[in-house]
């Protein structure tokens, strides 16, 4: 269904689209920048960042991440946290993220706001995720990106008799590319339901499952649904899904549960 999409997004926006330069800061000391549990991010601020919307210009500090600059696969990659007005009403209130890469061969780079996203602690509290500095805040809306909906916060509860299961691990089990990734898989294997469409049936979908030891998952469970077609739509593409990288606790692989939000988005017209 060419509508679908992996989450709750605003229209795509080519204003929020912006061409901005990137000034590298050089021989900045790394810091502890805070999350939302007791653990520290271990950053630096590569540089900041200057573009303009809508007239204003910003400047804004982007980071490196010292254990991500050390592997090859993310050794370019910049973290883009940031606030807007949007923030707690038609967003997530603690701020999105976007991803960045250092540019090839200058300083101009492309910042699209119509990618960013929450963190993962706005669906689980179990969730460690950097909080987004005073320096990222912008007093301006930024209607671009992933919706959030509040009414949906995985709780702490458990949902598996399983003993083994970790409920705040040190480390959690991520999708194999990301955030990313895992939105294209869910897209690309997604089927609306004919009776969802003829019921113009919408809304998303709240599955928990457990990612095991091993990265497979399993146990997987609506816990908000929308309609019976699509809530069983919504399991099924899960248990499509290869296995993940899995959680970790005291240095150890660990089973974790995790909750996904699933977006089924109506057509055009639809109330």
């Amino acid at each position: 269904f060419d509508t679908f999409e992996g989450h709750d997004f605003f229209p795509v926006n080519l204003k929020y689209r912006v061409q901005a330069t990137l000034t590298v800061t050089e021989g900045t000391p790394f810091f502890g920048m805070k999350t939302t549990t007791s653990r520290f991010s271990t950053e630096r601020i590569y540089g900041h960042v200057t573009f303009s919307i809508e007239g204003r210009e910003f400047r804004l500090p982007v980071y490196q991440s010292k254990d991500l600059m050390s592997t090859e696969e993310y050794a370019d990659y910049l973290f883009f946290p940031f606030t807007d007005l949007t923030n707690g009403q038609a967003t997530y209130g603690g701020g999105r993220y976007i991803d960045l890469r250092i540019p090839k061969g200058g300083s101009d780079m492309i910042i699209d706001f119509n990618k960013a996203y929450n963190p993962y602690c706005a669906y689980s509290p179990r969730y460690s995720c950097p909080l987004v500095p005073a320096e990222n805040q912008m007093d301006i809306e930024i209607p671009a990106g992933v919706k959030y909906d509040a009414t949906m916060k995985s709780t702490t509860t458990l949902l598996s008799a399983n003993p083994d299961v970790v409920l705040k691990p040190d480390v959690m089990p991520q999708y194999p590319g990301g955030l990313e990734a895992m939105t294209k898989f869910v897209g690309k294997h997604m089927t609306y339901p004919k009776e969802a469409l003829k019921e113009k049936t919408q809304g998303t979908v709240y599955v928990a499952f457990i990612v095991k030891a091993d990265g497979a998952v399993s146990e997987i469970k609506t816990i908000k649904g929308i309609s019976a077609a699509c809530d069983a739509e919504a399991e099924r593409v899960v248990s499509l899904m290869p296995n993940w990288t899995p959680g970790q606790l005291d240095g150890k692989n660990v089973a974790v549960q995790f909750v996904l939000p699933i977006n089924f988005k109506g057509r055009p017209g639809w109330k």
